[in-house]
């Protein structure tokens, strides 16, 4: 275990290091944020320092003994590299799961849930998009603009639930939007 003042000696030394390889560590923000990665990292090196000390039955020594000493400043950048590239590994390995979604703030829910209507500056889009769509397409974005229920988590549109409140089938549902889509360049 080590004691505050061998952890302000690591992250005098590291600490630089340790916050280059958090930014380093790209992905979703729910799964990599900066904090998330400063703590694995964090933990990492306290437990290199753990790892170092049992090495070879103890013939390392304790903290005091080995610091500063070349072998361990290797031992702890590979540990904290290997940790970047493990962590990165599983972000890449994920990325096909998050790549689509949307992260969402709790406290935009929350202001969304207080206030349903939209943004003046989200009318004024509605507005000029109106002009350029279909009669279909025009209730189709007031349903979605006036009730948030329709946006699933991931961001995409529940087609189900809409095409029962505008009275069409799934599939000519999912026509409107894929066109509306194509329009405003995005998927829906």
């Amino acid at each position: 275990m080590l004691t505050q003042q061998q952890w302000e000696l690591i992250d005098e030394k590291y600490g630089m290091l340790i916050n280059k390889i958090c930014h380093a560590i790209s992905g979703d923000e729910a799964t990599t944020s900066f904090d998330d990665n400063l703590q694995d990292l964090r933990i990492a090196a306290m437990e290199a320092v753990a790892g170092f000390e049992k090495q070879g039955g103890g013939k390392n020594g304790s903290f005091d003994e080995f610091w500063g000493s070349q072998g361990f400043d290797k031992y702890m950048k590979t540990v904290l590299w290997t940790k970047k590239n493990n962590k990165g590994a599983k972000v890449t390995k994920k990325s096909n799961i998050t790549r689509d979604t949307t992260h969402i703030d709790k406290e935009d829910i929350i202001l969304l849930e207080a206030n349903p209507t939209p943004a003046l500056d989200d009318k004024i889009f509605v507005h000029e998009l109106y002009n350029m769509v279909t009669p279909v397409q025009q209730e189709i974005i007031h349903h979605v603009t006036y009730d948030p229920k329709l946006v699933k988590p991931n961001g995409r549109i529940n087609i189900r639930q809409l095409s029962q409140q505008i009275g069409m089938t799934y599939y000519e549902t999912s026509k409107e939007l894929k066109a509306l889509g194509e329009l405003i360049q995005n998927q829906l």
